[in-house]
């Protein structure tokens, strides 16, 4: 039976119906996949069983001659793989010898392989030199790497099929998985929901499109709001001049943990501390305040007399607080109040939104009636600028997770998505809401923060996919006012919150149906 089946197997050209996948390479694929997972036993039972080996017994030789650093025995036996010009291969092979001689400093036989072996393979002079250099300058490489490099590079020289590369069935087998995550038209599940089972495709069902619950709590109009970094808190502020901060129950419900007050005004802005157990609070034109998340309470209040605070930010590991002020300038203090160095001039208008990127190295501002970005480095001092052409008024900006994407929000209607990794430039406009008279904010969110979402002055949340188009793939209707700011749960790509001029917060999710 065993003697038929792998007569039958070795016969076969082709499996698949298409006729793509040969028989033979399939199987091979399949015993280095067994074997990188360690059921060396069942590899060698498939090899005997097909009559299809790994490898050649040539090939297997070569292999293990090339694993124990035996150069010069590698090199004969490359005539057994019959490659017809193995200069290429020989020449890899005894580059390795050459700078094993140099790991033990034995310079003269080093320097013999060169003259005696390598040079009359016709090596370019230049390329000469630079192995000489090496003398002098070795590589700092370890010896796992140059394995590793070694296999890569054998795998590039020798035909195809002379040597199965390593996991390639895994390999084959992911590549796909990611292909049809970008052929998702609105991918927006977790990883971990990905199976080799089933063709994967989630439209915009996975998209938040349901109200869940309503907050109404506040007494005003809600202006902002923002999720923890955990996902389990949420803070808003309104024009109540309050903030509240919510926390979520064991059934996914959010309860008012904390009335913050103390405020004199309304209150633009709640910010969480990288860490979770702080927020700042920014008051229009007056104080920023920082309050303990546990107890409720104010635990400081920053600022400059006579000057009031416009926006906020903490300080990217959270050892103090960033303020742009009235006086158009920008301030940093520690947390205990001690006013920090910052020596970014004074800008040349009112600004409306400030920020520190996450590792620290540049402040995000904004003026309000500039038409431009300036983004500030700590480290150099300079100043790189985003002008923009259109006449609308920059209202405020969103930054990605990782630094490298900046969402601009115009009065024009507009959001545009920048590239400021680099020399900053536009990658594209979102377009489809109505926005003029308010400042609204809009958010990166969703898987690998694939999405952009924005309120909007028809008391709608829209919601963009970033490489899918400029107009909305979701529009989420349900509030009474104009919707000032909405939030994406980091730890939920599922869960999305906004806040309106109605006094309320609505909590998105997955339609039930």
């Amino acid at each position: 039976m065993e003697e038929s089946l792998g007569r039958d197997l070795k016969d076969c050209c082709t499996l698949s119906p298409n006729g793509l996948v040969k028989a033979s390479e399939f199987i091979r694929l399949i015993i280095d996949a067994l074997t990188s997972l360690g059921f060396n036993a069942i590899a060698t039972d498939l090899e005997k069983q097909s009559r299809i080996p790994l490898h050649s017994p040539a090939t297997k030789q070569f292999l293990e001659l090339v694993k124990n650093r035996e150069w010069d025995k590698s090199i004969d036996s490359l005539k057994f793989l019959e490659l017809g010009d193995d200069k290429a291969v020989r020449l890899l092979l005894l580059e390795q010898k050459y700078l094993e001689f140099l790991k033990k400093e034995q310079v003269p036989e080093a320097l013999e392989t060169i003259r005696e072996e390598i040079q009359p393979l016709g090596l370019e002079t230049r390329l000469l030199h630079k192995l000489a250099s090496k003398i002098l300058k070795p590589d700092p490489v370890e010896e796992e790497d140059t394995e590793v490099l070694m296999k890569k590079k054998l795998q590039e020289l020798l035909p195809l099929g002379v040597i199965v590369p390593e996991r390639r069935l895994e390999c084959l087998l992911e590549n796909d998985l990611h292909r049809q995550r970008n052929n998702c038209d609105f991918h927006n599940v977790p990883d971990s929901d990905f199976s080799l089972f089933s063709y994967h495709h989630c439209a915009n069902q996975k998209i938040p499109s349901e109200t869940l619950q309503i907050l109404s709590e506040h007494t005003d109009e809600v202006w902002f709001l923002t999720f923890s970094h955990d996902g389990k808190y949420l803070a808003s502020s309104s024009k109540d001049k309050t903030a509240i901060l919510w926390e979520m129950d064991a059934g996914g419900k959010f309860r008012q943990k904390h009335k913050l007050v103390g405020h004199e005004k309304p209150v633009v802005a709640v910010l969480w501390s990288p860490e979770d157990q702080q927020v700042i609070t920014c008051g229009e034109n007056e104080v920023i305040k920082r309050w303990d998340v546990g107890s409720g309470q104010c635990v400081g209040s920053y600022g400059r007399v006579d000057v009031g605070s416009v926006s906020c930010g903490w300080l990217h590991d959270g050892s103090g607080i960033i303020g742009a002020m009235s006086d158009r300038r920008i301030y940093l203090w520690s947390l205990d109040g001690t006013e920090m160095e910052h020596e970014q001039e004074q800008r040349a208008q009112n600004m409306s939104d400030v920020a520190m990127t996450s590792d620290g190295k540049w402040i995000v501002s904004v003026g309000k009636e500039q038409h431009e970005i300036s983004l500030f480095s700590r480290e150099t001092r300079a100043e790189r600028v985003i002008q923009l052409d259109e006449k609308d008024m920059i209202t405020s900006f969103s930054l990605s997770r990782d630094n490298k994407l900046l969402l601009i929000d115009l009065t024009s209607q507009e959001i545009q998505l920048w590239c400021i990794e680099g020399e900053p430039f536009k990658l594209d406009v979102f377009e489809g809401h109505k926005r003029g008279r308010f400042v609204i904010k809009s958010c990166f969110g969703g898987y690998d923060e694939y999405f952009i979402a924005s309120g909007c002055e028809d008391s709608q949340v829209y919601i963009w996919h970033i490489v899918k188009g400029s107009r909305p793939c979701r529009v989420l209707p349900g509030h009474s006012g104009a919707v000032n700011c909405v939030s994406w749960n980091p730890a939920d790509i599922h869960m999305l919150a906004s806040g309106s001029d109605d006094r309320t917060i609505r909590i998105w999710g997955l339609a039930k149906n």
